[in-house]
């Protein structure tokens, strides 16, 4: 019978829940009126006790990708704070939606969170009939130039068959 080393057998017995980290961090997301500004609060926790020197990115999800609005690191307390961009319209849904991620330390890195807060800017609404050609509401210069080449080809028509009419005219005289 083959012998098992005392480490294995250990390693065997022990949980292996000890050896492995079990919790992740949790971010929190929120918005307030900070000496008139609007800023994104958000607070970083591990087990219910706040976590600091995280550094966190911040992010505003756009139609084609994310657009970076700003990175801090959490303080003694597990806060950092951005400004909101209230410059920016929000998606259809009249919603800007933030991301956040945590970039260090490393063991962190793959944790991030996604949070919808109202946008100061409305998007514009989208309109059912565009100004082209095939819609009800055609573009006015497409159609005044439009129909300056229709009447320019059809007076030459007009013209040409005058000129006929005149020659058979004269010529039966």
């Amino acid at each position: 019978m083959k012998q098992i080393p005392f480490i294995t057998l250990i390693l065997l017995l022990a949980p292996w829940q000890a050896f492995a980290q079990t919790s992740r961090p949790t971010i929190a997301v929120t918005t307030d009126i900070e000496d008139g500004k609007k800023m994104v609060h958000t607070l970083v926790t591990l087990n219910g006790k706040p976590i600091e020197n995280v550094n966190l990115q911040y992010f505003v999800q756009r139609t084609f990708g994310t657009l970076p609005i700003g990175q801090d690191t959490t303080l003694d307390d597990g806060t950092s704070a951005v400004a909101f961009p209230t410059d920016l319209p929000g998606a259809p849904d009249g919603k800007l939606h933030l991301i956040v991620r945590i970039t260090a330390p490393p063991q962190y890195s793959s944790i991030s969170l996604s949070a919808a807060f109202p946008a100061d800017v409305q998007p514009a609404p989208a309109d059912a009939f565009p100004r082209a050609l095939w819609a009800p509401n055609a573009p006015l210069a497409l159609m005044l130039s439009i129909f300056v080449l229709l009447a320019g080809v059809w007076l030459s028509y007009l013209f040409v068959v005058s000129r006929i009419l005149a020659i058979r005219s004269a010529g039966q005289q």
